[in-house]
């Protein structure tokens, strides 16, 4: 039994690591990467198919394997997966060490929350597996703790280890790794930087899960890692990096003075130092990072006209301007899931931005934009600085999903499952919502397609709370009919 028997890790999609997204971050920076809507994904640490169970449902045509060490989370994916009867997706329970040499080729392997967790022999084994069974043009995904944010969090680990060392049971453990920083950082009047610190720290855990505290915090392995240095181990197994499964994370624009020139420099001469002093500025703790195979030939920066390749999604808001108003013909646009806002007085920019919001939840493809602009490379600029920023997300594929309910209103089936199992709500776009009301979960519940908005209407509170919550729901891409 492991540790992840004893203490379940979230079940939950992760939006950033889905093929859809991956494959554009390939493409940009010169790849050509397998389609995801037929392609083969590997998932190493998969826990009870958070990831690929919804990617299985709305990816027919894809093939999906997943291995976990923990049979506890296996058992549950797998029932998970029975009552949705899929056929292309399977979780094993499995000793990474045992991977098999006949398991095949995959075009897209994703390792998260697995490789600064384990023992050096099996972070060597990952990048085993990597490097044998990723397709010519496929895409491995691993995240890991960072240097030199994570010097940082050791100092706080180590007293959360050193106070919980005298407890047995985990939610012992979890309960008071919380008090300790908590009385560390308000156990005194000191105002000093040390409890400032202290004080961030507290509000930051504060978001955090049990699970992630006692699986992250308080792991017995925990092995931090500068980003060169990852590098290095992954190119001594035949992979190079690519870019991060975020595209935000590669830029610098938040970074200036003297700062700013030496990254400028650094990029267009050398990638990997780049984002090595990248991490220094930003004491980053954590990296998302993608590779592909050696000798697979690469763009130092993005090919930004590969924009017209794709479809544009985000939930934007057309806000108000704060402090001084905005100068003429300009607006500011808000992403509602993410709160990241950008203000434009660009036509072109501004046509696509309203398109994208009276598109949402489904997507625009560029096609649909340039016709609307007339000019497509200045599209192309407007939309790689907006995915840039993440004020927008761009898939390779695209994605159907209902703004109006119809008449028989129909909630997404594999978030209508978890409603009934209790957890995070997966939506279309793989975020997740953390549904607290009981009776909301409920109604979810309902909206399978078989009852009329009439027949809902009683479960809800009447016609307008119903119309209310539907708006609600297709908002939040939750809704297929």
């Amino acid at each position: 039994m492991t540790e992840y028997d004893v203490v379940e890790y979230p079940h939950r999609p992760f939006a950033q690591f889905q093929p859809d997204r991956l494959a554009v971050l390939a493409t940009l920076f010169g790849m050509q990467p397998q389609n995801p809507a037929c392609c083969r994904v590997l998932e190493l640490g998969c826990g009870s198919g958070g990831s690929l169970i919804p990617l299985a449902d709305l990816l027919p045509n894809a093939t999906f394997l997943g291995i976990d060490l923990a049979q506890t989370a296996i058992d549950q994916g797998r029932k998970r997966i029975d009552s949705l009867a899929l056929r292309n997706v399977r979780l094993e329970q499995m000793d990474l060490m045992d991977f098999p040499a006949e398991a095949g080729q995959f075009d897209y392997i994703i390792a998260h929350g697995l490789f600064s967790w384990v023992p050096e022999p099996v972070r060597t084994r990952a990048l085993r597996i990597c490097q044998g069974h990723l397709a010519q043009d496929g895409i491995a995904c691993i995240s890991y703790n960072a240097y030199p944010g994570c010097h940082v969090r050791q100092m706080w680990r180590d007293m959360m280890l050193f106070h919980t060392a005298q407890f047995d049971d985990p939610r012992d453990k979890i309960d008071q790794a919380r008090s300790i920083l908590h009385l560390v950082a308000h156990g005194t009047r000191r105002d000093d930087a040390a409890h400032r610190l202290a004080k961030e720290e507290v509000a930051r855990r504060s978001g955090m899960s049990d699970s992630s505290i006692f699986h992250d915090d308080l792991a017995p392995v925990w092995q931090p890692f500068l980003f060169h240095d990852f590098v290095s181990m992954a190119e001594g197994h035949g992979m190079q990096y690519l870019a991060e499964a975020i595209y935000r994370d590669m830029q610098s624009t938040s970074i200036g003075g003297d700062a700013a020139q030496v990254l400028q420099a650094l990029r267009a001469t050398d990638r990997i130092r780049y984002e090595q002093y990248l991490d220094f500025f930003r004491m980053r703790r954590l990296r998302q990072t993608l590779l592909c195979r050696q000798g697979v030939a690469l763009r130092d920066e993005a090919d930004v006209s590969r924009m017209a390749q794709f479809h544009y999604s985000a939930p934007l808001r057309d806000v108000a301007p704060q402090g001084d108003a905005l100068p003429a013909g300009a607006r500011a646009w808000r992403n509602d899931l993410n709160e990241v806002t950008a203000t434009t007085d660009n036509p072109v920019g501004l046509a696509a931005l309203a398109a994208i919001a009276d598109a949402w939840p489904a997507t625009v493809p560029f096609a649909d934009m340039a016709a609307i602009t007339g000019d497509r490379e200045s599209l192309c600029t407007a939309l790689h600085s907006y995915y840039a920023s993440s004020l927008l997300n761009v898939h390779a594929l695209p994605r159907m999903a209902v703004r109006v309910a119809g008449e028989r209103p129909q909630v997404w089936r594999v978030a209508r499952l978890e409603a009934a199992l209790g957890s995070s709500i997966p939506q279309l776009n793989l975020g997740t919502i953390d549904l607290e009301n009981e009776a909301i979960r409920g109604l979810l519940q309902l909206i399978d397609g078989t009852r009329t908005r009439s027949e809902l209407e009683a479960a809800a509170g009447g016609r307008d709370a119903l119309d209310s919550i539907l708006r609600d729901m297709a908002r939040k891409a939750l809704l297929v009919s």
